[in-house]
């Protein structure tokens, strides 16, 4: 597609945002009506609108997206945001800021702006040589954002853009992030929760076995011991326990097991996993892949492909139990992805579905082993984004 044609079909695409919109941006921030000419919104989520704008300055003929974040965001996350585009963005693929401007509650960051093409538009038409620029863009992206221990919490193609006439690429929104430091996180080791129960009960006995007298004096506290683990019910005990914290922050359909598990101690694998959702969207050509409304559905999902024994051997090394109704076989990634392309050419050629030109690409099967290592439902042995960029899939 043509710059013209991209640009007239962006302009179709998002139309122009309601006067209000643009004038109420422009009341709260006469500093952006003084220096930018604000064209129409391009891009919305839940805590901004972004817009598309020029410099009033005539000398000055770039294009730059102003990022309008609601004044009920907390401002330390609109912190956190800054100093992510300040600190990391501007190179490798990462977006920088040109400005930030604010006015009492309302912040706003204007940024480059990066013609683009929708992924609907290339999902199903990339081939081998493509996928492997694609893939390696959005890695080095990561690999710096994670060298800056934090995690961006919301990889998906909405917020990684392609130009495919330009071979350009940049990752955006940084307003899902969170910093990591490991020392937060407890190397523990594999041993599940259900055999440390066991151990601990093991103890408890050995002791009662060897003094006597302690079983009188601890019966008093027998009451106190959980007796639902692993059953569909909860106990006067755990009731009163504090309720686990764990971020749930992304987008559904990119979250990983230990996301979904609620799992504390979450790590930049996180992002790794959102990258390895992209990629099986691409190799299976379908979007999206994952259509979860909830996080159970979700989990369901996760394992109608990797299988309930990987799942719940996964939940074990987080410190849960998973229980499932059913025992599901894992699929084999590679003819799933193939059924699926195959699937979608044949439904275009019907004129059954709308789905874009899907081409019948045989990937490598390295770019298959890749997105297995990517795919990992443990968090802890997942491929890192730097060592996937020496995997040989990926290899220049």
């Amino acid at each position: 597609m043509s710059n013209r044609n991209m640009a007239s079909h962006e302009a179709v695409e998002n139309e122009k945002a309601p006067k209000n919109e643009i004038t109420l941006l422009l009341k709260e921030l006469p500093i952006i009506d003084e220096l930018f000419e604000v064209h129409y919104k391009i891009g919305e989520g839940t805590f901004s609108s972004v817009y598309l704008a020029t410099c009033k300055n005539k000398q000055n003929s770039r294009k730059f997206a102003i990022k309008h974040i609601i004044p009920t965001y907390p401002p330390d996350r609109i912190e956190l945001e800054l100093q992510c585009l300040q600190e990391i963005g501007g190179a490798d693929n990462v977006v920088g800021v040109e400005l930030c401007v604010r006015n009492g509650p309302s912040v706003a960051f204007v940024m480059p702006y990066m013609r683009h093409n929708k992924f609907s538009d290339y999902v199903g038409s990339m081939d081998k040589t493509e996928l492997k620029y694609y893939m390696r863009a959005l890695l080095i992206a990561l690999r710096k954002v994670h060298l800056f221990n934090i995690i961006h919490r919301d990889v998906k193609p909405s917020n990684f853009l392609y130009d495919r006439r330009t071979k350009k690429y940049l990752l955006v929104d940084f307003g899902l992030a969170q910093r990591f430091r490991k020392e937060d996180n407890p190397d523990e080791d594999n041993t599940s929760l259900t055999d440390t129960l066991s151990t601990k009960r093991k103890l408890i006995d050995e002791n009662n076995h060897k003094s006597p007298s302690l079983i009188s004096s601890k019966n008093s506290g027998a009451d106190n011991k959980c007796s639902c683990f692993g059953k569909p019910k909860i106990c006067s005990v755990c009731v009163v326990k504090p309720s686990q914290v764990a971020s749930r922050a992304g987008t559904p359909g990119y979250r990983p097991p230990e996301v979904l598990l609620k799992y504390q101690y979450q790590t930049p694998a996180i992002d790794v996993w959102a990258s390895g959702i992209i990629m099986l969207c691409i190799l299976s050509a379908t979007q999206p892949f994952f259509r979860c409304p909830d996080d159970c559905t979700a989990l369901a999902e996760i394992i109608s492909v990797f299988g309930t024994a990987k799942l719940q051997q996964c939940a074990r090394k987080l410190g849960k139990k998973l229980i499932c109704s059913e025992n599901t076989p894992g699929v084999d990634l590679v003819n799933l992805c193939q059924k699926l392309r195959n699937r979608s050419i044949h439904s275009k050629s019907n004129g059954t579905s709308c789905r874009k030109t899907t081409i019948p690409e045989q990937y490598p099967p390295e770019a298959y082993d890749l997105l297995s290592k990517l795919l990992d439902v443990n968090y802890k042995t997942r491929i890192t984004a730097n060592d996937a960029l020496e995997h040989a899939f990926l290899k220049i």
